[in-house]
């Protein structure tokens, strides 16, 4: 009984017992409390477990939320015989919710084969679309483009940026992210009757890959983006209705510096807008602004809802997941896997947004199997952040009040 051999055993397994009680009283005192204060003692309890075990550790830490956004899109497209040249512009202007303002500036050029039959001329004028369109399109192209990524910390410095790539100068601030990214598309038009009161549907769809480098850090992104759009619009003499849906998927994986995974993360996204392309004076009625955007195109509004999942392969589990599927790619255990790691592993985003949709522009063409046209568009998109969920890993559900305040 008085031999001290062992004594040590026994100590640490009584530690070992004490701290368990003391996790298990803190997970009951959190678990009747709100779900952010369990997702808060969960993760801290996880962080201390991974450190004492000697890590890496997975990020835990929510990212900030787009609170606000303005996409200024400019297309310009060229039809000569069987060959169709588009040239797209974008600036992406998002407001953060820790207050810093990111800005994305990209072109994309696009160059393929259309076939045609039938003739356009139309404009948006006034808020109006007038013109003829009687045709039908068809035709395939090969996309590329590149862009950067700036990240502003106040207004002041955003509208800087933005002046200085109009101007062709360099930003005052370096570049965030660059990326660049290729691939293919379809499209498709039918359009039958008179711009006041015919219909016209739009088709578009594709797969762009990608490769997006962190300036800072060095991690590098592989993303493969699969989109469709549908567009359908139907309006009678003095303005109708417009509808238009979307539906985007992306699928990435970021490598570190050294050039081991690190995260696979998988975002989709759904959009539905209605409204009325209304006459001027009418759309002054209901509250817009002579001379205002509104007063110039159609325009419509309606909501985009975002869903994100994070899947950290710093967390043991999903890296063997991960592991498994990289090994037996098109196994079915495999798939099962990792989709389970990613179901009950990720760091899951929902967010809800109000979109208002404002276009303008105009197209002239026509074609007999061989077209000669062009067409110009500019589509400024803006949102605002209606609602805002997200669910640690492991975690539950919680609203995200440093997003959308109570």
């Amino acid at each position: 009984m008085r031999c001290p051999r062992g004594q040590a055993t026994v100590d640490y397994v009584a530690l070992v017992a004490l701290v368990a009680v003391l996790l298990a009283l803190a997970l009951g005192a959190a678990s009747a409390g709100a779900a952010g204060v369990v997702n808060a003692v969960a993760g801290q309890i996880r962080h201390a477990l991974c450190a004492v075990g000697g890590g890496p550790c997975p990020d835990l830490r929510s990212r900030p939320c787009a609170v606000a956004t303005r996409r200024d899109t400019r297309h310009i497209a060229i039809s000569m015989l069987v060959i169709r040249i588009d040239r797209d512009r974008h600036v992406l202007r998002e407001e953060m919710s820790d207050g810093t303002i990111r800005l994305t500036v990209a072109g994309s050029g696009a160059f393929g084969g259309e076939i045609a039959v039938g003739g356009r001329a139309t404009a948006t004028v006034r808020g109006r679309q007038i013109g003829l369109r009687d045709e039908a399109r068809a035709g395939a192209q090969a996309v590329a483009g590149r862009g950067a990524v700036y990240v502003a910390r106040n207004a002041r410095e955003a509208a800087a940026v933005l002046r200085a790539i109009r101007a062709r100068h360099d930003p005052p601030i370096p570049a965030r992210e660059r990326f660049g990214e290729g691939g293919v598309r379809g499209l498709g038009t039918v359009a039958i009757g008179s711009a006041p009161s015919g219909a016209s549907l739009r088709r578009l769809a594709g797969a762009v890959g990608g490769v997006r480098r962190d300036e800072r850090t060095g991690a590098v992104t592989l993303s493969l983006h699969a989109a469709g759009s549908l567009w359908g619009a139907l309006t009678v003499a003095l303005g109708g209705p417009v509808a238009s849906g979307e539906r985007k998927l992306a699928l990435a994986l970021t490598l570190d510096r050294r050039r081991r995974a690190r995260e696979i993360s998988v975002a989709a996204s759904f959009a539905l807008a209605a409204g009325t392309a209304l006459p001027p004076s009418f759309a002054r009625a209901l509250g817009g602004e002579r001379g205002s955007a509104s007063a110039l195109s159609a325009r419509t509004g309606g909501r985009r809802l975002e869903l994100a999942g994070r899947l950290d392969l710093r967390d043991p589990l999903a890296a063997a997941a991960w592991r498994r599927f990289r090994g037996d790619p098109t196994g079915s255990d495999a798939i099962r896997g990792l989709g389970a790691a990613i179901r009950d592993r990720a760091h899951l985003d929902v967010r809800a947004y109000r979109t208002d949709l404002t276009t303008g522009g105009a197209v002239a063409g026509v074609a007999l199997g061989v077209q000669v046209g062009g067409e110009y568009e500019h589509t400024v998109e803006t949102s605002r952040l209606l609602a805002a969920r997200s669910r640690p890993a492991g975690g539950l559900w919680e609203r995200r009040l440093d997003c959308v305040p109570a």
